[in-house]
């Protein structure tokens, strides 16, 4: 996946999350797909769903993209998800995609 399709399917996800990955990207942040390791959109979200809670109990990170992602991941069920990481400074997010990369799933 080439960096302005990511962009593009950022853009038309629409959350903060999504907005914030694009604009690093077009500043030129590292990012990383990995379109061949799929899993059920239901099993990541188990995983994230409690790694939120920690992480927002413990006041490591806000929950604003969780709020946003989470709800969304869970939408999708056990629709099978790419992934993709942006690096960001102090900070990245991870991205689900859809199998074909054609559209943003969730991020957080």
């Amino acid at each position: 996946m080439e960096r302005e399709d990511l962009i593009t399917v950022l853009e038309r996800n629409g959350t903060d999350g999504a907005r914030r990955a694009a604009l690093a990207l077009r500043a030129g942040a590292a990012f990383q797909v990995w379109a061949d390791a799929r899993a059920p959109a239901s099993r990541l979200f188990a995983i994230w769903e409690w790694r939120a809670q920690w992480m927002a109990e413990d006041g490591v990170a806000t929950v604003k993209d969780f709020e946003q992602g989470l709800p969304a991941l869970r939408r999708a069920g056990a629709t099978p998800v790419a992934l993709a990481k942006v690096e960001m400074t102090g900070d990245s997010h991870l991205v689900f995609l859809t199998t074909d990369l054609s559209a943003c799933v969730a991020v957080l």
